[in-house]
């Protein structure tokens, strides 16, 4: 979804940075440094960790920013849970494409951790 709505956009987005929190590889996306720590709090699941960083990022992008931001996560969460728990497999209907987006994400690597890169 974040791929093809980058190239609906015309911005020039490395999206590897999504993977190692590199800002430097998504600095087409005003805030990516920020949006990608509020992130990463949100799946720590440490209450205390995403209150600091949720009142950092209201500062940054605003809370209506914050909200949309952490409406959009819990959104990916709520999917992936449905889908994990119902047995959906992931829909590829295009392969080649699937494919490619993990590689460049290096989702298959399982022993990958956010903050090992």
């Amino acid at each position: 979804m974040l791929r093809v709505s980058v190239s609906q956009s015309s911005l020039q987005v490395d999206l590897g940075g999504l993977r190692t929190g590199d800002s430097r590889a998504l600095e087409a996306i005003p805030n990516a440094h920020m949006l990608i720590g509020l992130a990463d709090a949100f799946m720590d699941h440490e209450p205390e960790h995403l209150s600091n960083i949720r009142d950092e990022a209201a500062s940054v992008i605003g809370e209506l920013g914050v909200i949309e931001a952490i409406g959009v996560a819990a959104n990916f969460q709520r999917m992936v849970r449905i889908a994990s728990g119902t047995g959906i497999p992931i829909d590829e209907p295009d392969p080649e494409f699937g494919t490619a987006v993990r590689a460049a994400l290096n989702l298959n690597n399982t022993d990958w951790h956010p903050h090992s890169e």
